[in-house]
């Protein structure tokens, strides 16, 4: 056998021995009732519209959420406590006269209303394969703070819909699906897609994502991912420039590296770029039809770890 054949059969001999692993590799979670889990997730974000305000926002977010596994079921489903730490928020719309970040204390009330939500507990459950089968106890969490004794009323509730938006209900279903509900529904595979609802903005859009697994060792299981996002139809509301219908369209790029054992993620770096049209249907000062395009830039880096 010449040299030149040698090397095929070697090259073949690889792929094969790398596609048995891949498929040997167990793509789900294993949890241990006892044991905490966290998720660090640093979201960087920057919208800018071409209205004739020509609005730009920068949102930046440090979201800690702990994850307590409380029992596990005879279906195989996880039982957890959750809770919210050191969470951060800061966000700047010059045009809106907007400027608030939780950290620097200038604020009382927004300090307050972020320390109070990791303060208490909320419940979730969810299979092995990550996928949400329910969440109780978090809007409770929001209802105290529209409770809360303000002044000025206005700024209250940009305050409530910027902390709703950035830590409320959605927005952890959304965090959920991205970095958590990673693993296929049916097993061996090194190449499968899951359907997730993403709330963009409050708005629910159907996202398709498409993973492979692309390198297994003993630290880390390396799953590669790209999400499309696709409303189903178009959100009509009435805004600042009048009643307008918008169309949300985008895409998400992802690198997992996984823990091979517990299947918990050890880290991963996100990138999602998102476009919404709107339309205008009735406005006081903008004709009719008049199609006004905006664009969010967002950066997600989360890191996990098993609590000791």
């Amino acid at each position: 056998m010449n040299r030149f054949h040698s090397y095929i059969l070697v090259g073949f001999s690889l792929v094969f021995m790398f596609e048995a692993t891949a498929q040997e590799a167990r793509l789900s979670y294993d949890l241990k009732p006892g044991d905490s889990y966290m998720l660090d997730i640093d979201l960087q974000q920057n919208t800018r519209s071409e209205s004739m305000n020509s609005e730009e926002i920068s949102l930046y977010s440090r979201t800690k959420i702990e994850f307590r596994v409380d029992s596990m079921n005879e279906g195989g489903d996880y039982h957890m406590t959750v809770l919210y730490r050191d969470l951060l928020v800061s966000m700047i719309a010059p045009r809106m006269e907007v400027d608030i970040n939780s950290s620097n204390g200038r604020n009382l009330m927004l300090s307050n209303m972020v320390d109070s939500l990791t303060v208490g507990n909320f419940q979730v459950v969810m299979d092995q394969g990550g996928d949400l089968k329910s969440i109780e106890g978090l809007d409770a969490l929001f209802e105290s703070m529209a409770a809360y004794p303000a002044k000025d009323t206005n700024e209250q509730l940009v305050i409530l819909k910027t902390l709703e938006e950035t830590f409320g209900p959605d927005s952890f279903k959304s965090l959920f699906s991205l970095f958590i509900s990673v693993y296929p529904v049916v097993q061996p595979m090194t190449s499968w897609t899951n359907n997730i609802t993403y709330y963009f903005n409050t708005k629910p859009v159907m996202m398709v994502n498409r993973y492979n697994l692309s390198r297994t060792t003993q630290e880390a299981l390396t799953i590669q991912g790209m999400g499309m996002l696709n409303a189903q139809k178009e959100f009509q509301e009435r805004t600042s420039m009048g009643e307008v219908k918008s169309a949300v369209s985008g895409s998400q790029t992802y690198d997992f590296q996984m823990d091979p054992v517990t299947g918990w993620i050890i880290r991963c770096v996100s990138r999602q770029r998102v476009k919404i049209e709107s339309t205008i249907i009735k406005s006081s000062y903008l004709p009719s039809g008049l199609k006004i395009p905006s664009f969010t830039e967002t950066t997600f880096e989360v890191n996990g770890s098993k609590l000791q």
